[in-house]
């Protein structure tokens, strides 16, 4: 008895493949795109709060740095900032120490905040803007900043106080502000997050 098997005429199984469609490329793309709205304003948002954090530990180093200077000096020191840029300086609280290019012969520190954040000064009994859609100024390049464009912040005297108590407030657009609270009876820093209707803290002159 002879038994007969179909052939496949020398080719092997024939597998099933099954192609994506039009539809399940377009819902793929469609999640794909969903999951980056959910995660891309999260990593700017982390970015944008780095940048303020990278801010305020400038600023603070600065006036950490006059205070220091003030004691050891001897002399009153003064930490002042361009409003609405990102430049911040320590000097002597003398004008030859504040003249445009002047070299003294007592140490200055400046710097610059990283870019698109403002600094601006808050004295107590002030109202603190928290408008996250501000824009800020192009900073000053270093050492090119004109005399009469730094205000005062501070000034540190040579027992380690501070001739008032202030609030330094730095802010970028679309961000929550961070503050630097001067304390006039210490002459030292510390850092708190703004919301709406923040205002400035109570302390000692």
């Amino acid at each position: 008895m002879f038994l007969s098997f179909p052939t496949t005429g020398g080719r092997g199984p024939r597998l099933s493949r099954r192609a994506f469609t039009l539809l399940e490329m377009m819902l793929v793309m469609a999640l794909v795109a969903m999951l980056a709205s959910l995660i891309v304003p999260g990593i700017r948002n982390f970015y944008k709060g780095e940048k303020l954090m990278a801010a305020t530990d400038g600023v603070r180093a600065a006036a950490a740095q006059a205070r220091l200077h003030a004691i050891d000096e001897g002399i009153p020191y003064r930490l002042s900032v361009v409003p609405g840029r990102g430049n911040y300086r320590a000097a002597p609280d003398t004008s030859e120490a504040w003249n445009q290019g002047a070299q003294g012969e007592y140490p200055t520190i400046e710097g610059v905040v990283p870019p698109d954040i403002a600094l601006r000064v808050q004295s107590q009994g002030q109202s603190i803007s928290v408008d996250s859609d501000e824009e800020s100024a192009v900073s000053f390049e270093l050492g090119d900043v004109p005399e009469d464009a730094w205000s005062v912040v501070a000034v540190f005297r040579p027992d380690g106080t501070a001739d008032r108590t202030v609030e330094i407030i730095c802010s970028t657009a679309h961000s929550l502000p961070l503050s630097i609270t001067l304390r006039g009876l210490t002459g030292t820093t510390s850092v708190r997050r703004l919301g709406p209707g923040a205002t400035p803290q109570q302390g000692a002159p």
